[in-house]
């Protein structure tokens, strides 16, 4: 039976336990489960595993995440300005069991260039231990395909952690946006899960390539104008060595009915048409 046609087990029962060893995330699904025509918010989730069981927030959203690693189909649905997660049922392959999901293989993979991806440290020369790191953080949805691996070392991977933990507040989006297939929404939807609030572009470059590697994730980003963003950029040079450049979405247009590059470039040709129109006019005028 193919998993997308396999039943969910019930709340209580010997298969859920079977699958779900650990107490606390089997709370989770069964409070997931009741709530399928009502899905919640994760701040619901939250707020139910804080009054049973005392659990911390962070430790309620990697009990969710390991549901989604046993195989579950537990996406985020955007209801206005809601997320809520929704158990639809099985992801492609159904049930999994749990474990090391980087393999042996991949991890030599990725450590091969034997060098920080950061900061270009080497074990050899600089006495540093490398890591296998996530791009895309598992927080953010992120897989263990080796597109999303490189090799960091311990410092950097620290450091990384501790930013990236400076975005909790917006997670929910940032995994809805990091989702949709379209490079523009992605950043779009990023841009606009902030409000206004300056987003440093390397964010913006993770979140772009979540699908697929953006070389000019910069020049998609400007793209957005063309459809009538009004998207300001900031530049920073008190903030390390290097000058940091940042973004923010003062207001957006809807998106289009169709694909969104389709519109764009309809519109950049339209643009151009009208700029050579005005300008053979004033030659003859």
């Amino acid at each position: 039976m193919d998993g997308d046609q396999q039943p969910l087990p019930e709340p209580g029962s010997d298969e859920l336990a079977a699958l779900v060893t650990d107490a606390a995330t089997r709370d989770i699904y069964e409070f997931l489960h009741r709530r399928r025509a009502n899905p919640p918010t994760m701040v619901e989730i939250r707020a139910y595993m804080a009054n049973k069981v005392g659990e911390s927030h962070s430790q309620t959203d990697r009990r969710v995440r390991s549901l989604r690693e046993r195989g579950f189909d537990l996406p985020t649905v955007q209801n206005g300005r809601e997320h809520r997660y929704v158990l639809k049922g099985w992801r492609p392959g159904g049930p999994r069991k749990t474990g090391p999901k980087i393999s042996k293989k991949i991890r030599a993979q990725v450590l091969a260039p034997q060098r920080c991806a950061q900061c270009g440290k080497t074990p050899l020369e600089d006495e540093v231990k490398l890591v296998v790191d996530h791009k895309v953080p598992q927080e953010w949805d992120g897989g263990d395909e080796i597109e999303n691996l490189q090799p960091l070392c311990e410092d950097c991977n620290g450091g990384k952690k501790a930013w990236f933990a400076t975005y909790d507040a917006h997670a929910e989006e940032i995994r809805t946006a990091i989702n949709h297939e379209e490079v523009h929404r992605r950043i779009g939807e990023l841009l606009k899960a902030f409000e206004g609030e300056w987003v440093y572009t390397e964010l913006i470059g993770i979140v772009a390539s979540a699908q697929a590697y953006q070389e000019d994730y910069q020049k998609r980003l400007r793209e957005l104008r063309t459809l009538g963003w009004v998207i300001p950029h900031q530049k920073r040079h008190n903030e390390g060595a290097r000058v940091r450049t940042y973004y923010k979405c003062v207001s957006w247009e809807p998106w289009p009915d169709g694909p969104i590059i389709t519109e764009i470039r309809r519109r950049e040709k339209a643009n151009k048409a009208a700029k050579a129109a005005a300008k053979t006019e004033g030659q003859t005028g």
